[in-house]
């Protein structure tokens, strides 16, 4: 607080604690004047201004107010947003306050401010540098995803286990090369006895020699419950590409409850069959 001695008008500060409510006896220093100080406060600032300002000063009062148009200060804020994106958060606005219009208004100046802050960041080199890496890495994918379906049956060659993940995902596979293209059962009878006929024709569905392996014949019941097998060894053992070779075989007196007959090579790891 000051104190203002009341001849020679010197003030002094001092502390808020150094005068009680009822005042206290104190001395000038300057003219040894006597007087009992009541606590005082510095008054307005509008109490010491120039009581006679000069035509500037009453031009700069008259403009205070008017300095800047709404727009103005907009393209201010917006200025100083692009030179410190943080500023955002502090920028003081009339409708930061305000509702309905006022603040659509803030939040549509926000959102267009995000929108440019964001076209800017595309264009820096790490965000160009980062969204060509996940470009390239979605096209490593999917090239690698194609390969995998397309050399599906080459993969298992080399690797047998993954046989069993194709079957998963429903992909079959044919690691031998070679396919059922036709199979045909008759069913007869022979000096009284029945007979089951299976006629097969077996093609070459790579661009390579292929080597026939054994056929194991299966008869099924309804059910699909394997209840005979046997083995058939085929007369070529190699067949060339697209070349088609045919198997016929017979069971005389074949077990009763056969309903379907299945076609195999006995040695696959990814199984070729086909059943009738």
């Amino acid at each position: 607080m000051i104190i203002t001695c009341p001849n020679c008008h010197t003030s002094y500060r001092v502390g808020s604690d150094a005068l009680s409510a009822a005042g206290r006896q104190v001395q000038c220093a300057t003219c040894a004047t006597e007087w009992t100080a009541t606590p005082t406060f510095p008054e307005p600032k509008e109490a010491f201004e120039d009581p006679d300002p000069d035509d500037d000063e009453l031009g700069f009062r008259a403009d205070d107010d008017t300095l800047f148009t709404e727009s103005d200060e907009n393209l201010l804020d917006a200025a100083f947003v692009s030179e410190d994106p943080q500023a955002e958060q502090i920028l003081p606005s009339p409708h930061t306050q305000g509702r309905g219009p006022e603040g659509k208004l803030v939040r549509q100046r926000k959102d267009e401010l995000a929108k440019r802050r964001n076209a800017v960041i595309r264009t820096l080199p790490m965000a160009r540098f980062r969204r060509t890496a996940r470009i390239s890495m979605a096209l490593v994918a999917v090239l690698a995803i194609a390969g995998a379906i397309g050399l599906r049956n080459e993969i298992v060659r080399n690797y047998p286990e993954t046989n069993a993940l194709y079957r998963v995902v429903g992909l079959g596979t044919n690691v031998i090369g070679l396919d059922f293209v036709e199979v045909n059962t008759l069913r007869t009878s022979r000096d009284g006895n029945p007979v089951i006929v299976v006629h097969a024709r077996i093609s070459n569905v790579t661009d390579r020699l292929v080597r026939v392996p054994n056929i194991l014949v299966s008869l099924l019941e309804s059910e699909g419950v394997v209840i005979y097998e046997w083995s058939v060894t085929p007369s070529v053992r190699s067949v060339l590409p697209g070349d088609v070779l045919s198997i016929d075989t017979q069971l005389t007196s074949p077990p009763a409850g056969v309903e379907k007959v299945r076609l195999s090579f006995v040695e696959n790891t990814g199984r070729s069959e086909q059943q009738e």
